[in-house]
């Protein structure tokens, strides 16, 4: 998906015990909701805290206009109050979820949105370029560009996304992104290479055609802090 696509960008819009919103979370493909344990992983991963939230609690698949949420929990899902358990049903946005008991429950609020960054407009888009850890997931703007990369790429873009425009030496990277790897100098070099090609493959078509990442001799490897001059 890029931003010439013109399709519908969803989020999830957490609520507070008041109703305001906490945060928002994109999603633009199939995502899980749940919690985290040690033999699953959502993709979108439900706060400590919510003890009838199931491990694997229900999908959301983006449907054109809407959003269909198929419900697999231990004690259900509400949807604008009305429960939902083991089934499929069809979201709108501005419907409002509670994953799990009323009283004990996460709960968002369906949000559409069209794609809010125009690719071809001043607007520089590597100073919209977002890397979230929970959800994993980077984002331009509001277009969610991907939902994941391998982990070696996915650590690299997480940490040079966060120190734009300053150069990183290999030995500094190499103990920072992936500190429990034991290899050579020239495993670390190409471990490297390969994350760079593969985050620069992803992101190019959403930075006009450029790459995110460079490396040179002596230098290491850096994220610019914005695109050059065209």
């Amino acid at each position: 998906m890029n931003a010439h696509d013109g399709v519908t960008q969803w989020f999830l819009d957490v609520l507070d015990v008041s109703g305001d919103q906490e945060k928002e979370i994109a999603f633009a493909g199939p995502v899980r909701v749940g919690r985290a344990s040690e033999d699953s992983s959502p993709d979108i991963i439900v706060p400590n805290g919510f003890r009838s939230v199931s491990r694997l609690h229900a999908l959301l698949v983006p449907r054109g206009s809407d959003v269909l949420l198929t419900d697999q929990s231990r004690f259900g899902t509400l949807v604008n109050g009305q429960p939902v358990h083991n089934c499929l049903v069809r979201l709108q946005s501005g419907d409002e979820v509670v994953f799990g008991l009323p009283h004990d429950g996460w709960r968002v609020r369906v949000r559409a949105h069209e794609n809010s960054l125009d690719i071809t407009s001043s607007a520089d888009p590597m100073e919209m370029l977002f890397v979230s850890d929970l959800p994993r997931q980077v984002r331009v703007g509001r277009l969610v560009v991907e939902e994941s990369l391998g982990d070696r790429a996915f650590k690299l873009l997480m940490f040079l996304s966060g120190h734009k425009g300053e150069w990183y030496p290999i030995s500094r990277l190499e103990t920072i992104v992936w500190p429990d790897i034991d290899s050579s100098p020239y495993q670390t070099q190409q471990a490297l290479s390969r994350a760079k090609r593969a985050i620069n493959d992803l992101l190019r078509p959403h930075l006009r055609g450029q790459d995110a990442i460079e490396s040179r001799p002596f230098h290491g490897y850096r994220m610019k802090a914005r695109l050059d001059n065209r």
